[in-house]
């Protein structure tokens, strides 16, 4: 079943060209879109020497930073229209998400299911977080799940697998976010359109390589939108 993964980046050089590799070794018929928003570090020209090597790695560039959600938005229409795969997964180019749990997410999804990679289900690890980061992650998922009541423990990490329904209607939706929030709203919408998660335990590292392209208050500011989400999404 053909699968495509969508990565956004923002600087993140030596991470891609150490994560393609590694995602390829462990599925090798895989397509991986890569959307970059123009990022200082020539990350783009980085995925470009790759794909002299890889005939299934793409890449998408941007005129600017724009945000983690429209990012992810943008690599699965094309990947929907382009490449026409079953399932889709998005998963950012840090390392904090573990190749190696590719296969259990695509496993596990079915076409009415989303499949979430989980810091906060029973067998998940969290490695090199300070306690403030632990205290702030939980507290926002807390206020997710409070305002929009999904039933989801981790609604704040990005690597999930969806079907392709699911992304059909993802990208046919006018998102009122763009950034991290996106992944809030896009789980709202699902949820509303009767979609069904699953989450499953999973392996979460802090990068070693790179800074953090989100501020804790570029996150904290987007929280105000969870209000907007829930009244506009019936």
């Amino acid at each position: 079943m053909k699968t495509a993964i969508i990565i956004p980046t923002y600087n993140e050089k030596e991470n891609i060209k150490k994560l393609i590799p590694a995602i390829f070794s462990v599925i090798p018929k895989v397509d991986i879109i890569v959307v970059d928003d123009n990022s200082p570090d020539e990350t783009a020209n980085e995925v470009l020497k790759l794909k002299r090597k890889y005939f299934h790695l793409h890449l998408i560039k941007r005129g600017g930073k724009a945000g983690r959600g429209s990012a992810v938005i943008e690599g699965l229409k094309f990947a929907f229209e382009k490449i026409k795969a079953e399932k889709y997964i998005e998963m950012d180019a840090d390392f904090s998400h573990d190749p190696k749990e590719l296969a259990r997410l695509i496993n596990f999804s079915k076409p009415k299911t989303i499949v979430l990679a989980s810091r906060y289900v029973k067998g998940s690890k969290i490695v090199n977080w300070s306690i403030s980061r632990r205290i702030n992650s939980q507290l926002a998922n807390l206020l997710i799940r409070f305002i929009l009541k999904l039933p989801i423990r981790d609604n704040t990490n990005g690597f999930r697998c969806y079907p392709k329904e699911a992304v059909r209607l993802l990208i046919s939706h006018n998102f009122i976010t763009s950034g991290y929030i996106l992944l809030s709203e896009s789980a709202y919408l699902l949820y509303k359109n009767n979609f069904t998660f699953k989450e499953m335990p999973s392996l979460f590292q802090n990068r070693r390589l790179g800074t953090s392209n989100t501020t804790v208050e570029e996150f904290l500011d987007s929280l105000v939108y969870l209000i907007r989400i829930k009244k506009t999404i019936n």
